[in-house]
């Protein structure tokens, strides 16, 4: 996925923007209420493992300009809500073996659906 946002950024002379969305874990609930630095903990750790994994596709293609951006929510509107400035949206999909073909799971639905701009569903790498 990152290979063909990349490359795709790097071809249309874009920039390329990451998102990633996350949820604290359901067992979090009530524990964010009795601390709440516990939210930021987990976004500094969700926006310091984007990094990791964006790290070697920038040094792939240096020239793309990119910026990362680790947001708390749902997926599906966090990417929809991006994709309006943008000239294409790249969604990730998990390869999954299913007896009728190929699965698409909810966000990558939702985003065919939603996402003003056009949208590559590239299975992840």
């Amino acid at each position: 996925m990152f290979a063909f946002a990349f490359g795709e950024a790097a071809r249309r002379n874009e920039e390329l923007r990451v998102v990633h969305s996350w949820s604290p874990p359901p067992a979090y609930g009530y524990s964010a209420v009795l601390d709440p630095n516990l939210g930021s903990g987990l976004g500094r750790q969700a926006t310091e493992g984007l990094a990791e994994m964006v790290r070697p596709w920038r040094h792939k293609f240096p020239a793309v300009r990119v910026t990362e951006r680790a947001v708390a929510g749902p997926a599906a509107a966090e990417l929809v809500d991006a994709s309006r400035s943008a000239g294409l949206l790249v969604v990730g999909r998990r390869s999954r073996r299913s007896p009728v073909g190929p699965h698409l799971g909810h966000v990558a639905h939702a985003v065919i659906h939603h996402s003003p701009a056009p949208v590559a569903v590239v299975p992840f790498e």
